[in-house]
């Protein structure tokens, strides 16, 4: 056979080949051709069909979570299924046989190229019931945190706690994105699908919260009331700080309120029961009054927090409402008038000292007129008064009132005797009646203020 007709015959065997791959690639495709990762090169369509709904079949998902814990989720659970709605055929179409040549030199790769479809129902259901959502499996994310060591005395950092707390809402949709495009695996984490804490132990609003509450626990706040004390110290202090959820420190104003509605239980004196030594010697309890001490609790309260927060340790007193003369535990002192109702006696000791000493005619107890008992105080003095009430006007050159409804220790020109039982029948309307000289040397010698104690 001469070159001429081998040629042609190469030709003709050439052109025989490609004549038929044509025909073979007009209902299979293409050599290369991948859909949806599928390999489907020289498959029929329905062929292509039968390896996809085999591997839809087999399929699951492997969900990897917190603490390399791993659960997964079939194909059947979810109902996961192919559409056949037509798109492999419309790839096949686009493949002409007559081009199977250009396939290899073109990319035949497809994508989005398969529709599977899942029961929601199935799939809702399949959700709920995931371990990541078990209820005594799940922990939930905790923000870094100070905490209190009594032996230390300080505040540590806590650290935060990541738990696997799962966005539901948002992992949800996802998930089933990667289930309808047949992903072998999802990462919860890499999906930024789990609930954080917002406030980490290097986080800055948790480091300073830390600080201050150290430096707030190192201070003492000593209270004085003269011949004693009290302490707020670490483990008081400790128990009355907190820190918000933005991780601001502050004080626990209710429990500040309460201490200091203790303190004042404790150091109010105003109508407190007091045992008195009067100065005639008898042991004397007397109760009642308005003289004595009385913390404003309120206005207290406020400057206890503002001290707190300076974190200084420091002594100061409370701020009252009412004073006494003397922060000692006997807060009478040593200046005081003492009016005897048993004895119609009356005492002025200054500085210690007896400086009057004279009998008086105190209130008619038999027209229900008697003088209140109590420890009271001299509200003011003054000279050249006149007392008035109901059916009399008594003009006194001395009156030193020590309680508001008008009761006092005045002069009464009008006696002619004092002491006895005269406070029996003609007593007064609740004053003090006091010989002249008496009254006027108390009043010479003592201010507003001072206590009057008024016993039996």
């Amino acid at each position: 056979m001469d070159k001429k007709k081998k040629a042609g015959l190469a030709v003709l065997i050439i052109i025989a080949l490609y004549v038929a791959a044509s025909i073979f690639f007009q209902y299979h495709y293409f050599i290369g051709t991948k859909v949806n990762g599928y390999s489907c090169a020289f498959r029929s369509v329905s062929k292509a069909k039968e390896l996809i709904k085999k591997d839809v079949k087999s399929y699951k998902i492997t969900i990897k979570e917190r603490d390399k814990k791993k659960e997964s989720v079939s194909s059947s659970q979810v109902k996961l299924a192919f559409k056949d709605d037509g798109k492999l055929e419309n790839i096949k179409a686009g493949q002409k046989g007559y081009a199977w040549i250009t396939a290899l030199f073109q990319s035949q790769n497809y994508k989005d190229a398969i529709t599977l479809t899942v029961d929601n129902d199935a799939f809702n259901d399949t959700y709920k019931n995931l371990n990541a959502f078990n209820k005594d499996m799940v922990i939930a994310p905790v923000d870094a945190y100070s905490t209190y060591d009594a032996v230390s005395n300080s505040y540590s950092i806590v650290p935060e706690v990541y738990g696997n707390t799962v966005k539901r809402k948002q992992f949800k949709p996802i998930l089933k994105e990667a289930i309808l495009n047949m992903e072998r695996s999802i990462d919860i984490e890499k999906k930024d699908c789990y609930k954080n804490p917002v406030y980490k132990k290097d986080t800055a609003e948790v480091v300073a919260a830390n600080k201050t509450l150290n430096k707030y626990v190192r201070e003492t706040i000593t209270y004085d009331f003269d011949d004693r004390t009290e302490e707020v110290n670490a483990k008081k202090l400790s128990k009355w700080l907190y820190e918000t959820d933005k991780h601001e420190v502050k004080v626990h104003s209710e429990m500040v309120a309460k201490y200091i509605k203790n303190l004042a239980k404790k150091y109010d004196t105003v109508g407190v029961k007091r045992h008195f030594k009067s100065i005639c010697g008898n042991d004397v309890e007397v109760s009642g009054g308005t003289y004595g001490w009385k913390i404003d609790q309120e206005a207290e309260t406020a400057n206890l927090i503002k001290v707190i927060k300076q974190g200084k340790s420091v002594k100061r007193k409370p701020e009252y409402a009412h004073r006494a003369k003397s922060r000692k535990k006997f807060d009478i002192g040593n200046t005081y008038v003492e009016v005897s109702l048993g004895e119609q006696h009356m005492w002025f000791y200054k500085n210690g000292k007896t400086l009057v000493s004279t009998d008086v005619v105190t209130g008619d107890i038999s027209k229900g007129h008697g003088t209140p008992t109590g420890v009271y105080y001299i509200l003011y003095k003054t000279t050249d008064y006149t007392l008035t009430g109901q059916g009399y006007a008594s003009h006194v050159d001395y009156w030193l009132p020590f309680i508001q409804i008008g009761v006092g220790i005045h002069d009464s020109s009008w006696r002619g005797s004092y002491g006895g039982g005269i406070f029996t029948y003609d007593g007064s309307h609740g004053c003090v009646n006091t010989p002249r000289s008496a009254v006027q040397k108390i009043y010479n010698n003592i201010e507003s203020t001072y206590p009057v104690v008024v016993h039996w």
